[in-house]
């Protein structure tokens, strides 16, 4: 059998509730040379018959698969990425959705710059009223910075908007398992600093889902997904080291705030890590 162009991976925890319209952006991309692979994480509602009943009504190739007990998010990408054929790898969230020329746009994208990942603009949109709220683009000064905009996080990728070579993603591991919250932010600084080229199709084809369920809402443990990305990216070269040490020492700092009432030896451990990239600074010694 012949693969496919683009291998559409969906990781689904619990997605009865939106997958379907998931699948349904799925089914009208005007690009059509792709193959669906949907793993879900350990849950059993109504997303495998979802998912079988659109396998029916299309001609591509569509995989489903389980894992028996609950993974993650990042392992659960990564068991689809796995068993994907395509030259590129297209992830969307099960309660994510696409415009019709999301896939088109991309692809063409890619070709015309080589980059090795490409995403598109993102339009968020409250789940309840179904309203757009934010717009999701890079700024002339976010591009022209790049890739110090994203290292300091002010350069952002969703991963519903991503397209990226399969070589390259299996090349530095792909999502690494250990990061439960920015496992995203993890993975496009790996890319970038293995020499992966990134590229903005600049298009809003990326609709994301914002609604009461939603990881990001744990503040706390996002912060110090953050800290911890930015430690692993401390040594980055590339990076202004003074630049480098006090955006780490901050994001421990943030981190120990958001908890220093709940737990304060918790958040005394965040801001000694703080202080090994700034031992002197005033406010970490007045909050020690």
């Amino acid at each position: 059998m012949e693969s496919p162009l683009v291998s559409i991976c969906i990781p689904a925890f619990k997605a009865g509730a939106f997958i379907g319209e998931t699948l349904e952006s799925i089914r009208t991309q005007t690009f059509t040379d792709w193959e669906l692979l949907v793993v879900e994480d350990g849950s059993h509602d109504k997303t495998e018959e979802i998912v079988r009943a659109f396998a029916a009504t299309v001609t591509q190739p569509v995989h489903f698969q389980r894992h028996a007990v609950n993974q993650g998010l990042p392992a659960t990408r990564n068991t689809a990425i796995k068993c994907a054929r395509g030259h590129w790898v297209a992830l969307i969230d099960s309660d994510d959705l696409w415009t019709p020329h999301h896939l088109e746009h991309a692809v063409a994208r890619a070709r015309e710059t080589n980059a090795e990942l490409v995403h598109t603009g993102v339009i968020m949109f409250d789940s309840d009223t179904g309203k757009d709220v934010e717009l999701r683009v890079p700024t002339a000064d976010t591009l022209a910075q790049f890739p110090l905009s994203l290292f300091k996080g002010e350069y952002v990728i969703q991963p519903s908007s991503t397209l990226i070579r399969r070589d390259v993603l299996n090349k530095v591991g792909g999502f690494d398992p250990t990061c439960r919250y920015v496992e995203d932010r993890e993975l496009w600084l790996r890319l970038v600093r293995a020499g992966a080229r990134v590229s903005y199709a600049d298009s809003l084809t990326c609709r994301y889902r914002q609604h009461g369920g939603a990881m990001t809402r744990n503040a706390p443990a996002m912060a110090v997904g953050v800290a911890e990305v930015f430690e692993r990216n401390v040594d980055w070269s590339l990076i202004p080291a003074r630049l480098r040490r006090d955006i780490t020492a901050e994001a421990w700092l943030s981190a120990a705030r958001l908890i220093l009432r709940a737990n304060p030896t918790l958040a005394r451990a965040h801001l000694s890590r703080a202080r090994r990239h700034r031992p002197l600074a005033p406010r970490l010694l007045a909050y020690l």
